[in-house]
């Protein structure tokens, strides 16, 4: 239900339709800690998150750096691996215990093929990964990383809490002793409105 309500939102979805879509669903439980894709593997799913957090990141010399991190509501996979079938740049984890469903490769060619709806239903996943990808680019140019915490604070106050401060740091561009810094500073000013917390990261 929660994945049709998604489509709902975003195309013109016929009951002939959801009938072959929902026959191509697969769900799917994951421990933490789980890899769901390696970098010496191809991507073959697209997940849709039921419950529980992903993290997608590579890895550096003696570091990973977080690439997005997927929450309820929302999909998440390799994503240039899945369209082009080459070998993944990514690692996909699961920072939780999750509860997901997934569309295959092969699946979707089929919805392609098969559904009126189904160029569309490319064209979303394709287009919000570009809008993800372009936000988060622009981010990083023009906002605090203080700016960059307290957004993603907004968006997943309760299960940021759930994500280890060196996960969060790398997803934000920084240390997480910087982390700490910034959220030693937001404690002070906590009981202020947000925009006042907003106007004084802005000023640093």
């Amino acid at each position: 239900n929660q994945f049709k309500e998604y489509l709902e939102q975003h195309l013109e979805l016929t009951e002939e339709d959801w009938s072959f879509i929902k026959e191509k669903l697969k769900s799917g439980k994951a421990s933490k800690g789980t890899i769901l894709t390696r970098t010496d593997s191809i991507e073959n799913k697209l997940y849709f998150i039921g419950n529980g957090i992903f993290r997608l990141y590579f890895e550096a010399e003696n570091k990973d750096i977080t690439m997005n991190l997927g929450f309820p509501g929302s999909f998440i996979s390799s994503y240039s691996s899945f369209l082009t079938q080459l070998e993944s740049e990514f690692i996909l984890e699961s920072m939780t215990d999750t509860e997901f469903i997934f569309l295959t490769k092969e699946d979707m060619t089929e919805l392609y093929h098969t559904t009126s709806c189904g160029n569309q239903l490319g064209l979303i996943f394709t287009e919000g990964n570009f809008l993800y990808l372009s936000k988060r680019e622009t981010d990083f140019l023009v906002k605090s990383p203080t700016e960059r915490y307290l957004d993603l604070f907004d968006e997943q106050p309760r299960l940021i809490q759930e994500i280890p401060q060196k996960y969060l740091a790398s997803y934000i561009g920084i240390t997480p002793q910087a982390l700490s810094r910034i959220r030693a500073k937001l404690e002070v000013v906590i009981n202020n409105p947000l925009n006042a917390v907003r106007s004084l990261c802005r000023s640093q």
